[in-house]
């Protein structure tokens, strides 16, 4: 199903729908790291075959091979489970969740019979014991989508999904010292390692608009769609210049009085792929990159608040 990507703000949504996708994301992200750890055990036992034999005291290294590149295509399942649609994630995630059990069944009889050697028994231990634990991270992960999808009346099912990624941090700052900082678009270009510029086009407050452009020089257009002053915006990003395989690209930066500190940052962003395979593995390196560069951000941003200017140092 396609959305109108012109008109939805997913940022804006009701919170139970944020919240939603926010879990389908989690759930995503656990199944990419299982993929990953399955691609990587199975080259290993793909290329080093033999090695692994003589490790595991087994003289059979055909096995080996067709035990690692069974890996490989149980990492490939994983990986388009990862990037379903959400009802069929539900669906797939469990099985996928059966077969990480029926693996630690299978290394617990071999080892229980004695067919390794000690060492061979403590790699298969170990290895097992993650794949337990990427099973039932997954199942809980997939049982709290669940809950999150009976609060809220929205078809999250669109392909390929809108994935949410969030981070938040206190800050000893208050909100009214913190929000100028936040709204310097120079200042947030200064900390955001892929961004080179980020320039003002009209002046900050409801619908404004800037331009940034990234450490290659590639120039693409934002415009504010949620404005509230000394609280939030967000923006939504222009796609037609966008230089990344992205048909969905929108933030929101937020800055609230908090109980245990002066305040709270948090930053969300709503992002979907195009699709293709490009668009697909694209999502999982911007997941992997985005917490670094949000935390160098909110770094920044608490430095210069607390030094009352916007010249601040490189964040280490």
């Amino acid at each position: 199903m396609e959305l109108n990507t012109e008109t939805v703000t997913y940022l804006s949504a009701p919170v139970a729908e944020v919240m939603a996708r926010r879990q389908a994301t989690k759930l995503r992200n656990l199944m990419r790291l299982n993929s990953e750890f399955s691609i990587v055990t199975g080259l290993i036992g793909l290329i080093g075959a033999g090695r692994v034999a003589e490790l595991f005291d087994v003289e059979q290294v055909w096995v080996i091979r067709l035990l690692a590149a069974g890996l490989i295509g149980f990492a490939g399942i994983v990986f388009a489970v990862s990037g379903m649609r959400t009802s069929r994630l539900r669906k797939w995630s469990q099985i996928v969740s059966l077969n990480d059990f029926g693996w630690v069944f299978g290394t617990v009889v071999v080892i229980a019979l004695g067919q390794l050697s000690a060492a061979g028994a403590l790699v298969m231990g170990t290895t097992g014991i993650v794949v337990l634990l990427f099973g039932a991270a997954q199942l809980r992960a997939r049982a709290r989508l669940i809950e999150a999808i009976a609060l809220t009346q929205a078809d999250l099912d669109e392909v390929p999904p809108v994935e949410i990624l969030e981070f938040s941090r206190p800050s000893s700052s208050t909100a009214e010292e913190s929000w100028p900082i936040m709204t310097n678009h120079s200042l947030y270009a200064k900390l955001a390692l892929n961004l080179k510029a980020a320039e003002s086009v009209t002046p900050n407050g409801p619908g404004f608009e800037r331009t940034c452009t990234d450490s290659l020089g590639r120039t693409w257009a934002e415009t504010c769609t949620l404005w509230e002053a000394g609280r939030r915006f967000d923006v939504n990003v222009d796609i037609s210049d966008y230089p990344y395989p992205l048909q969905v690209v929108q933030g929101s930066w937020r800055v609230d009085p908090a109980e245990s500190a002066t305040s709270a940052i948090g930053m969300r962003f709503a992002i979907r792929p195009k699709p293709g395979l490009y668009g697909r593995v694209f999502v999982p390196a911007m997941h992997l990159t985005f917490t670094p560069i949000l935390k160098r951000i909110a770094k920044g941003w608490q430095q210069a608040a607390l030094q009352d200017t916007t010249v601040v140092p490189l964040v280490e």
